[in-house]
């Protein structure tokens, strides 16, 4: 394993396991498990950083700038909407890097419509739901 693979793995596996600790605790302590999600995002950041070819980082990052939105919105921030487009946009360059993978596209629909942009989760939503049909197929096969 390569140096730039190592660290990849290494901050991926950081961010993963506060990501664990945030869901353990988010029904008992929300503050501080938005904190926890901020930073495992930083790790994905820098996962995707140090390996930015790799979709899963890219959609982890994705995923902590979704927690982060989710956590806006419930506090009725006016700055929900920018997180939902920085997560919508992160899921992009997600699927750039695996144009097959529906999961990735009806993510991206989703961040999309919690932004408001309708006319783009639809045609996200559009994408994946093509997708996800040719990845079922495949499983059976």
């Amino acid at each position: 394993m390569t140096q730039d693979a190592s660290t990849y793995a290494s901050l991926l596996a950081a961010g993963n396991a506060l990501v664990a600790q945030a869901q353990r605790l988010a029904t008992q302590d929300f503050a501080q498990a938005r904190a926890l999600w901020q930073q495992a995002g930083k790790q994905f950041y820098l996962a995707h950083k140090a390996d930015p070819e790799q979709a899963e980082g890219a959609f982890r990052l994705a995923q902590a700038w979704m927690a982060e939105a989710h956590a806006l919105q419930k506090e009725d921030s006016p700055n929900a909407a920018v997180m939902w487009r920085n997560a919508a946009a992160q899921c992009e360059l997600a699927f750039d890097l695996e144009p097959d993978n529906g999961r990735l596209a009806m993510t991206a629909a989703s961040c999309h419509l919690f932004a408001g942009q309708h006319d783009a989760a639809k045609a996200w939503q559009q994408i994946g739901q093509h997708l996800l049909p040719k990845a079922a197929e495949g499983e059976d096969a």
